[in-house]
Parts: structure tokens; sequence; C-alpha cells
């Protein structure tokens, strides 16, 4: 029986490979100047994360309605589809997966959907896609997909810095009224943020500048992963190319990399993380 793939359009993967996929995605929605726009299918990326300096209030974002989540399963059924296999976003970030869910009901006769909360977002979310993609085109079934995805999720790694200190503000992950905040203002600093199961994406500390950023992202991918496997490497950035090939050529040099994707940030993640934010993803490699 086919098995139709759905995710979260914050997993990471671009549209274009998405659609070539056959990957159903659910989108979140954007409230810019009050108006919904979908993150993948109704925004310039490009536009978008130029924007955020100056966009005034400043954008917030909801999950997928129930409407675009009971549509995307009903285009799953007309596609030919009985079963599907979700693979969400972790609640510690958004209740897509409630949505997912609850539109789920009103199909259940129709499909059988499947919901695995992969408890990871953004490139490490993507990662997992990325290797079910491969594992359902070798034939495997739900259940071994699921345990292969059990066996994984803890040795896939993201960790990222940023530098524009007035969308982070904007956020309010840091308070400019705080003392974090008003050091990280003055310093200038390089806040690091991190994607672990145990805690969501979570801000780990700062840097003083770029090479003191870079030097504990690469720290910390040492301490956190396997220096005998081989990985692929999935970077993620906001218009900031440049540093995130830098970047990845750093990863190179203490880990074996066997492919390395350089994709846009998903505009929620960039919301958040601001204009040219970089975050890199190491996965092991699905042995043959």
């Amino acid at each position: 029986m086919k098995i139709k793939l759905l995710t979260d359009a914050s997993c990471l993967l671009p549209k274009e490979v998405m659609e070539k996929e056959n990957i159903g995605f659910f989108e979140s929605i954007l409230i810019i100047d009050g108006k919904d726009h979908r993150e993948l299918t109704e925004l310039n990326f490009d536009d978008f994360v130029n924007s955020l300096h100056d966009l005034d209030p400043y954008p917030t974002s909801s999950q997928a309605t129930p409407e675009d989540a009971l549509n995307i399963l009903k285009k799953t059924i007309d596609e030919g589809y009985e079963e599907a296999l979700y693979l969400g976003i972790t609640p510690k970030i958004s209740s897509q997966m409630n949505v997912v869910r609850l539109a789920s009901k009103t199909v259940k006769k129709q499909l059988n959907l499947h919901i695995y909360p992969t408890e990871l977002t953004v490139g490490s979310q993507g990662a997992m896609v990325y290797n079910t993609i491969k594992l359902l085109k070798k034939g495997k079934s739900v259940e071994e997909i699921m345990k292969y995805l059990d066996s994984i999720k803890h040795k896939i790694y993201t960790i990222g810095t940023t530098v524009d200190i007035k969308t982070l503000f904007k956020t309010g992950k840091v308070s400019r009224g705080s003392m974090k905040g008003v050091m990280v203002s003055l310093l200038k600093m390089k806040p690091i943020a991190h994607c672990t199961v145990e805690d969501g994406f979570t801000a780990y500390g700062a840097g003083l500048s770029y090479k003191s950023a870079l030097k504990k992202m690469i720290a910390e991918i040492e301490s956190r992963t396997d220096p005998d496997k081989e990985f692929n490497l999935f970077m993620a950035d906001a218009l900031n190319k440049e540093f995130a090939k830098k970047y990845a050529e750093e990863i190179k040099k203490v880990r074996k990399i066997k492919e390395v994707f350089y994709w846009n940030m998903p505009p929620t993640m960039a919301l958040t993380a601001g204009k040219w934010a970089v975050t890199a993803t190491i996965a092991p490699v699905l042995e043959e």
C-alpha cells in the first residue's frame, strides 16, 4: 500500500523539494499588518526577511488553520492514498499536531493517518523527513519507519547563531531592559540557540564575535555527535549564504560529511532569529 508523507512547512525542506517528492505540508500563518500569509506559498522569502527590521507592529505567527489542515488530508485521499504518515513539529514550539489530529477525525474512515511526534523542529525535523523519503522509496512500513526515527532523533543536532539584535529584541526572546539584553546590545554579541528533544529550540549562550560563536558551535557539535559516524549536513540561513558555507566548512573539519544542503531558513524561524541568522543540522546518514 502506498503511504503519503506529511509534515510541517517549517521543517526546512524547500517547497520545491516537497512538491517534487509529493510531500503534503501544513503551513503556519504569518500575520503581517493584520493580514494572514501562508509561510511558503504566499510569501517572498527575500522580501520578507529584508522587511523584518522595519515592520511595525512586528509580525506574529500561528499554526495552520483547521480548514487548511483538512484540505491537505482531503487532497491526500483524492490522490488515492488510504494511509499517511505525519511527522509533526515539537509541541514545545507549536500546537500544529493538535490541529492535524482534530482535522483527521473528519476523514478517519477514508484515511489511516499515523501521527509521529518528532519532538524536534526546523533542520532536525527536516533531517527526519529527508531520511523518511528514502525509507518510503525502499518500501518500508510505517512501523519500520517509526522505529528508525526513534533510534536517530537523539543523534540529530541543530545549532545556530544570529546577528540581527534589533529583530531579536522585537521577538521578546531577549528583553532590551534586562541585564542580559543590555549586555547583548552593548557588546554586539552573537546569540546562539540549539534544538534538542529535551528543550525544543532554545537559547544556548552567545559569542562575542562571529569567530567566537563559530568556535562554540563547533565545540558543541563535537561533544554531541559520534566522531566515527558519517553525517549529512543541512544548512539554513536568512540571507547569509556566505557564513553558512564557512560554518559548513568548519564542521567538515571535525566530522565526516556525505552531503551538504544549503536552504533558506523557514520564514517562521527567520521571524524569531532575524536577518543573517544561520543554523546547521547534522544528522546520521541513512545506512543502506
